[in-house]
């Protein structure tokens, strides 16, 4: 094998997938009798690629095999804490022996709550001892193998954070390209698993001054540089984490990311548009840093803009530039920042709210999945901002209906005319639609009956409790301000219309572990969230004036089309 080539599939690690997948499927019952003697030879053998060998066995059986490999963790991990340590241990087994160890981390942190609380930290010292090995595969080992312990971890790491973080200070001056890629992988990953306890004491000043230290110097030599975006997008985790524990650097970094910017739209400029869209990656990351800096500092973004003298007064334009860039990922990072800002900082895009608006509404294409969901969600919370200054969004009101629509009833197509079917699509779109129609019920009112069908089956899809609220409330509004909209839906039977919206209310009855079919079978449907009890009122109050406006004997049909589990949850909570 070529040790040089990290991404060879050769028979070794053909091997050891082969071993993982059978852990998995058969059990340690099945895996573990003819395996252990085995690794009882080659993890005691004298020859190091023998235990090299042995231990990537080991490892790879972790995922199926851990609970019952417990009971032998108290030699094994000893063991592979060695080989790691070992200063006489070749390379490699250095790396495997990383992997290894941190393949069993879930092990590890059941120990910190029976009886071994240094663990972690034990680990974390071995690894860090490692960290600044001059063979560039242990770096990279070292690096991957921690990521796999902070992940475990969390915040059981607290403690050990401040000798870690000042190992990557020193692994800045050591490592190059691809061990710097995965340092900067790390640090990132730390911030979005362990959260702002990273920017409590003294942590960010060991670590942020040496991160932009570093920076600029490689935006010096190489602004383009594709390292460069590793590092940034591990500020903006860092940044949004730590919030205003970043204040002291905020500046240096919006200037520096609006400098990364300008600097890669400069550069595509002079290739009249032959380039890859690749190419404009340090647009995204720089974006995706300035929002970042929005989501960390909040209310304060505005004033860090005021103090860049060098950029300030051009912030706002350059983000409507991004909104209509070639490129889709500059597009989608674009509106992730807009829809930031109008939720955080909405006073910075009240002067460009015109033009930035029109991008939004132009970008409505599922054509651009990504592109699109961002957009349709700034849209969403620019009109949560507006719900005190409806006549805002007066001019554009319509156009977003019409957008809107066509996403929620499945009419956008591609360029072969085949319908276009997009993960997220219609539930942003139900989300966005309950918003417009809460700032000003005449928004939406009036056309309603051209998309109910498909704004209850998008409410029915909504994760998220807050935008699921607010698609619900809005439908309220706007069933109330124009029931003949059962009519418009289903002109030869309007009670056609009323189990997609029952369907629709009874998903705020779904576990979240929901498994299996709830319309039939055992009765498991939840209780409407106590905090929504305003909201279950006005449900109840909505389906009882159906009810009452249908009769009962159109109501009866209606019942028995549907579910005996749905009858029985309507009944029970609703009264109809």
């Amino acid at each position: 094998d070529d040790p040089d080539d990290d991404n060879e599939w050769n028979v070794r690690k053909c091997s050891a997938a082969t071993l993982d997948s059978l852990a998995n499927m058969y059990g340690p019952e099945h895996i573990l009798p003819p395996l252990f003697p085995l690794l009882q030879e080659s993890l005691s053998h004298s020859d190091p690629w023998v235990r090299e060998a042995g231990l990537l066995a080991l490892g790879a059986v972790a995922d199926g095999c851990e609970d019952a490999m417990a009971q032998h963790m108290g030699q094994l991990h000893p063991f592979m804490m060695a080989q790691l340590t070992d200063a006489s241990s070749i390379p490699q087994l250095k790396m495997i022996a990383a992997w290894c160890l941190c393949r069993y981390s879930h092990w590890a942190v059941g120990q910190v709550h029976n009886g071994q609380p240094d663990i972690l930290g034990k680990m974390t010292e071995a690894l860090m001892g490692r960290a600044l090995d001059v063979n560039r595969k242990v770096q990279v080992a070292i690096c991957s193998a921690f990521g796999v312990l902070v992940e475990a971890g969390g915040d059981l790491l607290t403690p050990y954070l401040e000798p870690v973080y000042r190992t990557f200070v020193q692994a800045l001056n050591l490592y190059h390209t691809r061990s710097l890629v995965t340092l900067f992988d790390i640090m990132g990953s730390m911030a979005d698993y362990l959260g702002p306890i990273i920017g409590e004491g003294q942590l960010p000043t060991i670590i942020v001054p040496q991160l932009q230290q570093f920076w600029h110097q490689m935006a010096r030599n190489n602004p383009l540089d594709r390292t460069i975006m590793p590092l940034v997008e591990c500020l903006a985790s860092t940044a949004l984490v730590m919030g205003p524990n970043y204040q002291p650097w905020a500046l240096q970094t919006f200037d520096g990311a609006m400098s990364m910017i300008e600097r890669c739209l400069m550069h595509l400029s002079t290739m009249n548009e032959n380039y890859f869209d690749e190419e404009a990656d340090p647009i995204v990351c720089a974006s995706d840093l300035l929002d970042g800096l929005v989501e960390g500092l909040g209310a304060n973004f505005p004033a860090l803009i005021s103090s860049s003298t060098r950029y300030g007064e051009h912030f706002l334009g350059v983000l409507h530039t991004l909104t209509y860039h070639d490129v889709a990922s500059v597009r989608m990072s674009a509106f992730a920042l807009f829809g930031d800002l109008a939720r955080q900082a909405p006073t910075v895009i009240q002067p460009g709210m015109n033009e930035l608006m029109g991008e939004a509404i132009a970008c409505i294409d599922a054509m651009f999945p990504s592109v699109c969901n961002n957009a349709v969600w700034s849209i969403g919370e620019v009109c949560v901002r507006c719900e005190s200054s409806p006549d805002s969004l007066q001019p554009f009101a319509q156009d977003i209906v019409d957008a809107l629509i066509t996403l929620l009833m499945g009419n956008a197509v591609n360029s072969e005319g085949h319908a276009l079917v997009v993960p997220g699509i219609a539930e942003n779109a139900a989300a966005t639609m309950g918003r417009l129609a809460k700032v000003n019920v005449r928004f939406v009112a009036p056309d309603l009956g051209r998309f109910l069908l498909g704004w209850c089956e998008g409410m029915a899809k909504i994760a998220d409790q807050v935008e699921r609220r607010d698609a619900f409330q809005g439908f309220i509004m706007a069933l109330r301000a124009n029931p003949q909209a059962l009519h418009q839906a289903c002109p030869h039977d309007p009670s056609n219309a009323i189990p997609p919206i029952l369907f629709a209310v009874s998903s705020w009855h779904i576990p979240d572990d929901a498994g299996g079919e709830l319309v039939s079978g055992n009765y498991a449907f939840s209780p409407f969230p106590a905090e929504e009890n305003e909201l279950k009122s006005a449900l109840v109050g909505l389906l009882q004036e159906i009810k009452t406006s249908l009769g009962e004997a159109s109501w009866h049909q209606v019942e028995k089309s549907l579910p005996v589990n749905l009858r029985r949850l309507f009944r029970e909570n609703y009264g109809v």
